[in-house]
């Protein structure tokens, strides 16, 4: 389904249909620039910026890699922080609970750069860097939780 923006300038198309166009230009060997939409993966990758994506091989994944993947039926973009019982283990780092249990055939593809929306800067998703601080970030999900629960109590 397609339809335009109230604009008129944009045009609005359903997920599926996005990400099949996707899958079919990563399947040619093509490298995808999409933008991120939602803010699910704050304070790193914020709603509107975009993400250079490379089709999934069936490689080695290194821990902290951003990855495109299918989550029962849905599309999602989050950090691979680890495997539990055989399972790639899925969290936004904006998400403080919520993380997502898939198999390597449900990943489509790995972010190697990010385009920030304000600015001209372009990161390497891949230098350790951007994993290590993904990762840590992740790993005090904990006190995150109770600094968001303490912000709401006063």
């Amino acid at each position: 389904m397609t339809e335009h923006s109230e604009d008129n300038k944009t045009r609005i198309i359903s997920n599926d249909l996005y990400f099949t166009e996707v899958q079919r230009m990563l399947d040619e060997g093509k490298e995808v620039r999409i933008r991120i939409k939602g803010g699910s993966m704050r304070p790193f990758i914020e709603d509107g910026d975009s993400v250079l994506l490379l089709a999934y091989r069936g490689r080695v994944l290194q821990l902290g890699s951003n990855l495109l993947a299918k989550h029962q039926g849905k599309y999602v973009f989050h950090r691979y922080v680890g495997k539990k019982n055989g399972q790639i283990v899925l969290a936004g780092d904006g998400n403080l609970v919520l993380r997502e249990y898939i198999d390597t055939t449900d990943i489509i593809a790995v972010a190697s750069v990010h385009y920030p929306l304000q600015s001209a800067e372009e990161i390497n998703l891949n230098h350790c860097w951007a994993r290590l601080r993904g990762l840590a970030w992740y790993r005090i999900r904990l006190l995150r939780r109770i600094v968001a629960k303490l912000k709401r109590m006063v």
